[in-house]
């Protein structure tokens, strides 16, 4: 279960104006712990990015390869415009190389 999910059966549970318990609360942030502890920063998606875009390129998964980048750019509107200008350059020079 994700956090959204987690998130959206507590919501189902409470009642208006009603408070969550503490071990509710606890459990909350056991799962925001749990959460990606080796998430990348920027510069760590850039160095990267050229890999991810050979790997997509290359008919794999790259999304299922490499998780850590893929999660990234769903988040990340900067990290993801320079990937899809990226992947753009790439295809446009296989295309001419054909």
């Amino acid at each position: 279960m994700n956090l959204r999910e987690l998130i959206q059966r507590v919501r189902n549970k409470l009642r208006p104006h009603e408070e969550l318990s503490n071990d509710a609360v606890l459990g909350f942030l056991r799962v925001l712990e749990d959460v990606r502890r080796e998430e990348l920063s920027c510069a760590e998606i850039y160095s990267k990015l050229d890999e991810y875009v050979e790997c997509e390129i290359g008919c794999k998964d790259a999304a299922h390869v490499m998780p850590l980048i893929r999660e990234h750019l769903d988040i990340c509107q900067e990290c993801c415009d320079e990937y899809e200008a990226l992947l753009d350059v790439v295809e446009k020079m296989d295309e001419e190389q054909k």
